[in-house]
């Protein structure tokens, strides 16, 4: 039998809505995160939820909130060990894990339910790390070309294991987007047997430097483009790289202006 939200779902209009949070948040193992949306919950007559999705696995339902009602949480979620909390705060309605463990990582995302509406947000990528010693460095930080130009992205991975048995790939997350993409892996010569063998941890540190230089056509791919590291069933997400079309009259007159000086 299909669940209540997937019934009011078919059998009402739906819209995707923002919400406060990033994109991709990365925490690591112990840790605690709140994760908030602020159109959750807009009067007394919506119900707000919250759920999880993993790659390959069927959505699930966290817990919900009907209005002033306490909040309710569904199992796995209510007896996990990591302490999963549903709390409103104003016109929030807030999901906070007080000890999140590996099993946590995924995409969270909320929505809301009334008579004849159903709101989703575009969701929260929590990226969870082990105690792995892997630091995974972006530059720069603020990129701006002009449209049709490629943007230089560089990333510096320093690792206890070997760079053969790391996964790195790039993921795009434009502002409007539903979820985060994930537009180029680097492959490394290895990497097919890799994943059936035990990760290595050596004691020296290993330094490898992945390019990417993505072409930036329209607004579109003017995105923050993340560079993440698979490792030993773990992903660990670079800073970021925030990439925007370069202002092309400001540019043009400026040229002119240039140019004009030297007639």
């Amino acid at each position: 039998e299909s669940p209540l939200w997937l019934n009011v779902l078919f059998s009402c209009s739906a819209e995707t809505v923002g919400n406060t949070e990033p994109s991709i948040v990365s925490v690591e193992v112990g840790e605690s995160v709140t994760l908030n949306c602020t159109s959750a919950l807009i009067d007394k007559s919506k119900t707000a939820y919250w759920f999880k999705h993993r790659l390959e696995h069927k959505p699930q339902e966290v817990g919900y909130k009907l209005g002033e009602k306490n909040a309710s949480l569904l199992n796995p979620f209510k007896d996990s060990k990591s302490g999963f909390e549903l709390k409103k705060v104003g016109s929030w309605v807030s999901l906070s894990i007080k000890q999140v463990q590996k099993e946590d990582e995924g995409m969270y995302f909320c929505g809301s339910i009334s008579e004849n509406s159903v709101n989703f947000s575009t969701g929260t990528f929590l990226a969870v790390s082990d105690h792995f010693n892997i630091s995974v460095l972006q530059t720069p930080a603020l990129q701006s070309v002009p449209p049709g130009e490629a943007v230089n992205l560089q990333c510096t991975v320093l690792s206890e294991i070997r760079s053969a048995e790391l996964r790195v790939f790039w993921i795009r997350s434009a502002a409007g987007s539903s979820f985060p993409e994930i537009i180029f892996t680097h492959h490394n010569s290895s990497s097919s047997s890799s994943s059936s063998r035990q990760c290595e941890i050596s004691s020296s540190k290993h330094s490898s430097v992945y390019n990417f230089s993505p072409n930036i056509p329209n607004n579109h791919h003017a995105a923050t483009y993340y560079c993440a590291v698979e490792t030993c069933g773990r992903i660990i997400i670079g800073n970021g790289t925030t990439v925007d079309l370069r202002n092309w009259i400001f540019y043009l007159r400026w040229l002119l202006s240039w140019l004009w000086l030297w007639v």
